[in-house]
């Protein structure tokens, strides 16, 4: 049978001490006494919980009772274990004996009031506890459990390997073998006895860019025994220098053995002074370009700058500094150099945050060197005067909130704010009036009368007689990708519209045209949306001459452009507009030779074009992430040679259907580059980004079908393509045709 005395040594000690009128070593007497080891704590239970005499009283449902009072036990040693659906609704009195409360529901729940309890057991499931001073032997927290204490532990709380323990509630001691957790949503715990973290323990700290953290308060000694302190950092803004007080006790022991951090350019410092272990931010040596992915994302990172002053700054030794800093943790998992604790009391130190000179323009990049502490001579004064402490501040919110992300955050973040689909507008508005110069190309292929019958009995491609005037009408839809192997900077773009052409012969082998029309493009990339309003004018003009034709073309188009970006990470977010002009301008000469007999045309052609791309600069409305985009030219000149083929076929109802086909080979010469040079309103200077290069060479493909109804009015329907080995665009069109 468990043997168990009535009365614990130290409350014994305390009673004796009172009767005898000696308070004060009674008190003396209680802070010294030896905490029980986990596996001590363990065994007390299991005894209470194999005794013979232990009555077990099982809970599978809710539990109600008069009063207030959910379940009432006896004298004996009862072992209450609460399971499936069990919950108290109201306290749950132990009565007499020894008394232990098992909490065992895969859901877990929550603990309200309760009395008379020796032990706590949390066997499986996430509990919260709000009740007050019950438990006197404490609380063990088994492996994948977890405990959330709002309440009041008297005994000490045991954490298992694989058990969590949290919340702002107090407990008398603390010993932590698996994970601690400290945050603002649950506070952090109070300890009346003492903290005892072994090597195995992680205690979870979070930090947020205000400043702001929970500290844990310790009455008696803090072991720390080469534990693992693993920072969360909330999502924000950060300064490039913070401080924050991770533990406040009556005295400190030993150090943390590991820090793991996730901030890419804040390395964590620790700080352990007799009685408080500090944590402080600094700006590290890893420079903010090694953690980019692109060559855009890189560009922007040399071009970061402007930070504010960082003023000197005296911190309270209590509160995070030990005499001597050490030297920054690496951002990954390390081993802890710290400096040794120091026993002087009530210190002054001079906190060993770097002196940065006023600047117009400071950059980023990490200091070169960072000044040590120097301790000052013990006063016997109780509190030192403090100095307010102001960290540095990036002056551009965006910039901010990179500085404070982890590395997959931060590489995320300099792609979005590069804004590299920029320099894809020029392209991208390029092959969106591709199809205008197509359509006039189309309409001069088709063009018929008597003067292209020629001797070798070539077809007559269409039935327009001895007509000399024609009006068309063309509806455009074209749509491709650029930058087809970059994934999420790729940038996709859509266009619809409608050309109206019109031409006449000017004499035996000359033949002039003129369009007009107007299409709308839709731009769409990763964190950009995107719309292109346009207006294409352009001039045509054929000369046959037997089999041979000279097709010559030209187009001025007008855009007006807007774009919008969204720009979020790490907790921010911006939303940005710009608004801009741009103009296009294309020239082509075509040279082809009909070798066609019969009712078969076949054509071998060449085709030399110009194209140029001129945009304004712009700047984009939003917040700290706009940019302020300078204007961009292009200029482009590339060669098509390729084969026509087409056949003309009667129907019996005196109908005729041409299909088409040609294929052909594109080559661009010179720069085919796309890039733009921009740059943040504030906090950056002006740097250049690359869009997709054009393709340097393609495939042209063009396909069509015509119907003749009647002599004057033919209908018609066709297929362009240009396939590269970065970019594709696919267009159809429908025509309508009428001669006279």
């Amino acid at each position: 049978m468990l043997i168990r005395h009535a009365y614990r040594p130290h409350c014994m000690a305390l009673a004796i001490s009172v009767a005898f009128g000696h308070a004060g070593c009674a008190i003396a007497e209680q802070s010294t006494v030896p905490i029980d080891l986990p596996a001590e704590q363990r065994a007390r239970l299991e005894a209470l919980i194999n005794d013979p005499a232990t009555v077990r009283t099982p809970i599978t449902k809710p539990e109600t009772g008069a009063d207030g009072i959910a379940l009432k036990l006896g004298d004996d040693h009862d072992l209450v274990t609460v399971s499936r659906r069990g919950r108290f609704d109201g306290l749950v009195d132990g009565g007499g004996g020894n008394n232990a409360l098992q909490l065992d529901t895969a859901n877990g729940g929550e603990l309200g009031e309760s009395r008379n309890f020796d032990f706590l057991h949390i066997k499986r499931g996430q509990w919260t506890l709000t009740g007050a001073d019950d438990f006197r032997d404490g609380a063990i927290v088994m492996n994948n459990a977890t405990l959330t204490n709002h309440g009041s532990i008297v005994g000490q709380v045991s954490v298992d390997k694989r058990g969590t323990f949290r919340g702002n509630g107090q407990v008398g001691h603390l010993q932590v073998e698996g994970h601690l957790e400290v945050n603002a949503l649950h506070g952090a715990p109070r300890v009346r006895g003492d903290l005892t973290l072994y090597k195995t323990a992680e205690l979870a700290y979070e930090v947020n860019p205000d400043g702001r953290s929970e500290t844990i308060k310790v009455d008696g000694t803090a072991r720390l025994g080469d534990a693992t302190l693993k920072i969360v950092a909330v999502t924000g803004e950060y300064p490039v220098t913070s401080q924050y007080s991770v533990i406040e006790a009556g005295r400190i022991e030993g150090e943390f053995g590991k820090v793991r951090n996730d901030l890419a350019f804040l390395t964590p410092t620790l700080q352990y002074n007799e009685k408080t272990v500090g944590l402080t931010f600094v700006r590290n040596d890893v420079e903010i370009e090694s953690v980019a992915i692109s060559a855009n994302g890189r560009e922007f990172a040399q071009n970061i700058s402007q930070t504010e002053e960082i003023p000197s700054v005296q911190v309270p030794p209590d509160a995070i500094n030990s005499i001597n800093a050490p030297s920054p943790l690496p951002v990954t998992e390390t081993s802890v150099t710290a400096a040794a604790p120091t026993t002087v009391l009530d210190t002054s130190v001079t906190a060993p945050v770097p002196t940065v000179q006023p600047s117009a323009e400071t950059s980023l990049a990490p200091p070169a060197t960072q000044a040590s502490g120097t301790a000052q001579t013990p006063s016997p004064v109780s509190r030192p005067t403090v100095a307010s402490f102001k960290p540095a501040q990036v002056t551009n919110a965006a910039i901010a909130a990179l500085m404070g992300a982890n590395k997959t955050t931060a590489a995320r973040a300099l792609e979005q704010l590069a804004g590299g689909s920029n320099a894809n507008l020029g392209n991208a508005t390029l092959t969106s009036v591709n199809p205008v110069s197509t359509s006039m190309l189309s309409a001069m292929r088709q063009l018929d009368s008597t003067q292209l019958i020629y001797s070798k009995g070539s077809p007559r491609l269409t039935a327009d007689g001895e007509n000399n005037g024609r009006v068309w009408l063309q509806a455009l839809g074209n749509g491709g990708t650029l930058d087809r192997g970059q994934g999420s900077s790729a940038l996709r773009h859509a266009t619809k519209g409608l050309v109206l052409g019109a031409d006449w012969t000017v004499d035996e082998q000359w033949r002039l045209g003129v369009i007009g029309g107007k299409s709308r493009t839709r731009l769409d990339a990763n964190q950009l949306d995107g719309n292109l309003e346009s207006v294409h004018l352009g001039a045509y003009a054929l000369r046959q001459s037997g089999p041979l034709a000279i097709r010559l073309g030209a187009t001025h188009s007008s855009h007006d452009g807007s774009s919008k970006r969204r720009v979020a990470f790490n907790g921010f977010s911006d939303r940005l507009k710009g608004n801009y002009d741009a103009s296009t301008r294309q020239a082509f000469a075509e040279l082809g030779y009909n070798l066609g007999t019969g009712n078969l045309s076949a054509e071998p052609f060449a085709n030399l074009g110009y194209q140029r791309y001129q945009r304004d600069g712009y700047t984009e409305k939003g917040g700290p992430a706009a940019l302020q985009v300078e204007g961009q030219t292009q200029d482009n000149i590339g060669s098509t040679f390729g084969l026509r083929l087409a056949r003309l076929n009667t129907l019996d109802n005196g109908m005729r259907l041409t299909p088409s086909f040609s294929a052909g080979w594109k080559h661009i010469y010179g720069d085919i580059d796309s890039r733009t040079r921009q740059k943040l309103k504030t906090g950056s200077r002006s740097f250049t980004v690359r869009g997709t290069a054009l393709d340097r060479d393609s495939l042209s493909l063009d396909a069509a079908l015509e119907l003749s109804l009647s002599p004057r009015h033919t209908l018609g329907v066709g297929y362009n393509g240009e396939v590269g080995s970065d970019s594709r665009s696919h267009g159809v069109t429908g025509q309508w045709r009428m001669a006279f």
